[in-house]
């Protein structure tokens, strides 16, 4: 009786280690993605950010076969998006939507959770915002000259509105205050469309925004008075660049996907491969335009370098304009 008993005990036993296996061993081959992604997004809806990663959302989901979903969590100037996807599985299920100047900037300027260059893999960087310095269209300032000049006469008086602290556009007119030795009030938003809004509602005297600014402009709302690129843009011809007015800034903002680093490389790379095919998708780049963003291509090596030499460079030009003494936040 016994040694049928112990019998049944090794078939069952048997049984259980075959399932296991079994069971396991599907679950370890399932192709990823088995269920929808979440791309977060750290900055609000509506802006240049949130609207070029949904569409780059849209046109990966036709190439990994599974919804990519948006979820906004704006708030430190897009570093909370960060901090959050450091908190969730580590298993390529929840991803980061966010501007270069988040990992590069910011962290230099604010304290942050995370270790920016350690923490984080880059996948894909794919559009460049354009970055421009804009009034109310019936503001007394027909130059950025004359907005200077009126700031050095009113220490204090002129507000401007930014996506953020240590922001790329931030950083502009931290340069330009520095310089001329200029006292301006920075009121930080979550959000471009957030900022343009304080602008037209007359909350602030000028707005250093991304792309959002453009159909304003072209609306007859707001006037440009100047661009943060390395070249004037074709669409703005006769407004200069800070660079042309003397000021050593030049646009660095590349919007990019990330992952948290320590991501199955077999993951990463079929990430990489389908965010790269999703770049060139017609409708996505389409919507490129319409936002006025220019669409570049990094992959995931050539972004990470990106933000390695950038990193060095910004660095170097904050401290020695005495904006920082060190970086609040270590890279590594």
């Amino acid at each position: 009786m016994m040694k049928k008993s112990a019998g049944l005990v090794l078939v069952i036993a048997g049984g259980l280690w075959l399932s296991f296996h079994v069971i396991g061993g599907s679950q370890a081959m399932a192709a990823y993605p088995e269920r929808p992604i979440t791309l977060l997004v750290g900055f609000a809806p509506g802006g240049s950010m949130d609207l070029s990663a949904r569409s780059l959302a849209k046109a990966v989901e036709k190439v990994l076969g599974q919804p990519v979903v948006i979820e906004n969590k704006p708030g430190g100037t897009g570093t909370v998006a960060l901090a959050s996807l450091l908190a969730q599985n580590n298993d390529g299920y929840t991803l980061c939507a966010t501007p270069s100047s988040v990992l590069i900037r910011v962290p230099q300027m604010q304290k942050v959770p995370f270790k920016p260059l350690k923490n984080f893999r880059p996948i894909i960087g794919f559009a460049e915002p354009p970055l421009g310095i804009v009034v109310q269209n019936d503001a007394p300032w027909k130059t950025l000259k004359d907005l200077v000049a009126d700031a050095l006469s009113h220490p204090g008086k002129i507000k401007y509105a930014t996506t953020g602290v240590g922001s790329t556009t931030h950083a502009a007119v931290e340069e330009i205050a520095v310089k001329e030795k200029a006292h301006m009030i920075h009121v930080p938003f979550k959000g471009g469309t957030e900022a343009l809004t304080a602008l037209l509602g007359v909350h602030v005297e000028f707005g250093a925004l991304t792309s959002e600014f453009i159909p304003s402009v072209k609306a007859g709302q707001t006037r440009l008075l100047a661009t943060m690129g390395d070249k004037r843009s074709p669409k703005f011809a006769g407004v200069p660049t800070l660079k042309e007015l003397g000021y050593d800034f030049v646009n660095d903002a590349v919007f990019g996907i990330v992952c948290p680093s320590g991501l199955s490389p077999d993951i990463v790379k079929q990430l990489e491969a389908a965010f790269a095919k999703a770049a060139k998708n017609e409708q996505h780049l389409a919507i490129l335009d319409n936002l006025d963003l220019v669409p570049l291509y990094y992959d995931g090596k050539q972004f990470e370098d990106f933000l390695k030499v950038n990193w060095k460079k910004i660095n170097a030009h904050l401290i020695a304009t005495g904006l920082i003494k060190e970086a609040a936040t270590s890279p590594e």
